[in-house]
């Protein structure tokens, strides 16, 4: 099976979002990429297999029409205890499941020798981490501060050998191993 990878876009002081939940400008690298990131952009695009994202985060893409060009044509593994009575518009396939380690695991079936990636929500990202599923972390690192905004981040104590660092003129993109 393909590894595990949190894969979110942070501020400077590790916030992944406004404290409202809005994007803040954090993604703007990947959707109006340099070429420097464009190169990172379709990376994730090539090795990505299914994704795993909280409810928070499919409501609010849901919301936006975000689905409807979605550049991640995978499964996606919706941790919710509830399905939604009107699935978002897209051709993008929901699984709805409401338990993380399950999402996980069918993700990875799904998924193959590919990628799963971790891709939305602070609450799901702590409770991957604790659980022990993420196998790798990727986080683009913003030139932003976002004072109140969402902590990636809780209390869970994470030993990381480091693999990779780009820099871009957009965002710092570091990658870990979890060790265990």
């Amino acid at each position: 099976m393909g590894k595990v990878v949190l894969d979110m876009t942070m501020s400077v002081d590790g916030c992944i979002a406004a404290a409202d939940g809005g994007p803040a400008g954090l993604h703007d690298w990947f959707f109006a990429p340099s070429p420097e990131s464009q190169a990172i952009v379709e990376e994730l695009q090539r090795s990505m297999g299914a994704m795993v994202m909280g409810r928070r985060t499919y409501d609010q893409g849901a919301s936006q029409d975000g689905f409807v060009d979605n550049p991640f044509p995978v499964e996606h593994f919706v941790v919710s205890h509830s399905a939604p009575e009107q699935v978002a518009k897209g051709d993008t396939v929901f699984h709805f499941i409401p338990d993380v380690a399950e999402a996980v695991r069918r993700a990875q079936a799904a998924a193959g020798e590919r990628e799963v990636i971790i891709g939305g929500g602070a609450q799901l990202a702590q409770q991957c981490l604790a659980a022990g599923l993420v196998d790798e972390m990727r986080l683009a690192v913003r030139p932003l501060v976002i004072d109140g905004g969402i902590k990636l981040f809780d209390a869970t104590a994470l030993r990381l050998e480091n693999i990779g660092v780009i820099d871009t003129p957009q965002a710092t993109h570091l990658r870990f191993k979890i060790l265990r």
